[in-house]
């Protein structure tokens, strides 16, 4: 179990590799990575600090002006955060029993494996992996999809650190009443799920990157999905941790894809040449995408 220490040593470790990376990035004396190469094939640890800057600077001031965003985190802090024995967290608790209670044992034993599968370090493992065979295929399209979700886990593990540190909510428990600010108690991990923003965050890369097949974002938010209620079957996490780290994860996975768009090709990329039909002429254009 992670408690409030393992969680501040993975924070001091993430604040030190940053200080690390982003000294470096302050001398460069530029706001993006070089442009030599494709974006996923630069730098993944300054891509990950550059990524910092645009989500608090730009991403998440514009997203909590989106209501697709804010409402459901807002609901799920209401859902989570009423007082003891108030209806509203009696909710959020009982669904979490009652859903506990009520998933036959095979259905456990498998939520159990996919909580494994949802783990960040076999996560990291398996996109590493992809990463690697898809390059030694010249499969640039997977292996895109791969850097780019790794970079979208770096994010997810540096915002789920802090939040779970800040927020403290003890997990499930025949004794726990899911109460925030328990600083020192050893299962106070609850709030967000980081397995949901794990499983969200790199089912948004892939269904970006692969939007053009239809079935791909079907599988990858129902396998999202699936990992997620698997937290709450095995007695780890509320279901308002859950929808908040879902909805956060897959807002750091659109923002990693953002920043792949807006940023990762060169202005002479977006030259193109048209053919004017009037005039039947060539000439160049600009495009972008917004």
């Amino acid at each position: 179990m992670t408690d409030v220490r393992t969680l501040r040593r993975r924070l001091v470790v993430l604040v030190l590799a940053a200080g690390v990376v982003v000294p470096g990035i302050a001398r460069a004396g530029s706001d993006d990575p070089p442009q030599d190469k494709p974006y996923w094939r630069t730098n993944l640890f300054k891509r990950f600090a550059y990524d910092q800057k645009f989500l608090v600077v730009h991403w998440f001031p514009a997203e909590v002006r989106r209501p697709a965003f804010t409402a459901p985190l807002v609901g799920a802090i209401l859902l989570a955060s009423h007082p003891s024995g108030s209806g509203h967290e009696a909710i959020d608790r009982a669904s979490q029993a009652d859903f506990g209670s009520d998933v036959p044992t095979t259905a456990v034993t498998l939520s159990h494996q996919l909580t494994f599968v949802g783990n960040a370090p076999f996560v990291a493992a398996a996109l590493g992996i992809t990463y690697l065979a898809s390059r030694h295929a010249e499969n640039d399209h997977l292996a895109e999809a791969a850097s780019l979700s790794g970079e979208a886990l770096m994010s997810v593990g540096l915002w789920s650190t802090v939040l779970k540190s800040v927020s403290a909510r003890t997990r499930p428990g025949p004794s726990s009443t899911g109460s925030f600010f328990q600083y020192g108690e050893p299962r106070s991990g609850s709030f967000p799920s980081g397995h949901a923003m794990v499983a969200f965050s790199i089912a948004t890369v892939f269904a970006d990157e692969y939007h053009e097949h239809r079935w791909v974002p079907w599988f990858a938010y129902g396998a999202a999905g699936l990992i997620g209620a698997a937290r709450v079957a095995v007695g780890q996490h509320y279901p308002s941790d859950v929808i908040f780290g879902a909805v956060l994860g897959h807002s750091i996975g659109e923002a990693v894809f953002a920043r792949q768009r807006e940023r990762g090709d060169g202005w002479y990329d977006r030259l193109q040449p048209y053919y004017d039909e009037t005039h039947h002429g060539w000439g160049i254009g600009y495009s972008r995408r917004w």
